[in-house]
């Protein structure tokens, strides 16, 4: 799971364009902080994503000062959350179509608004002896 998400992130490029517009993204749908999924597998999954994927933003130019990182827990399924990002697609962000979305039981999306990009990861953690499905946003300006 972890090779697939640095193999996608080292696909995924920041396309550099005009700013502007609201970038603000909320919480996904019927989730709260991230503690802990239960799963020992899923956890340090999450923790590998924070270290790959900040790596790769600061390796495209992605200012640290920008950096807004966050991990949620959601009662909603994996479906549903890649059907609350995709929406992002109304308010001017723009999906990357190299990123793949759900593929089994792991989500992986990449969206950009004018020079702020966002990579969403998430996991179904019930299917790995946890709970819920856990949510993993980086947000950056370059």
């Amino acid at each position: 799971m972890r090779r697939l998400f640095v193999l996608l992130l080292v696909a995924f490029t920041l396309a550099a364009c005009g700013g502007g517009g609201d970038t603000t993204v909320p919480a996904p749908p019927a989730s709260t902080a991230f503690e802990s999924s239960g799963s020992e597998q899923v956890d340090t999954l999450i923790e590998d994503w924070r270290e790959v994927a900040w790596a790769q933003m600061a390796a495209d130019g992605v200012k640290p000062e920008t950096r807004v990182e966050s991990v949620y827990q959601s009662t909603a399924s994996l479906a549903d959350i890649e059907t609350f990002y995709n929406d992002l697609t109304t308010k001017g962000w723009w999906r990357l179509a190299r990123m793949p979305g759900v593929e089994g039981d792991v989500m992986f999306s990449g969206y950009e608004h004018g020079t702020t990009a966002l990579v969403v990861g998430a996991v179904d953690a019930s299917k790995f002896g946890g709970n819920g499905v856990v949510v993993y946003t980086l947000k950056g300006t370059k």
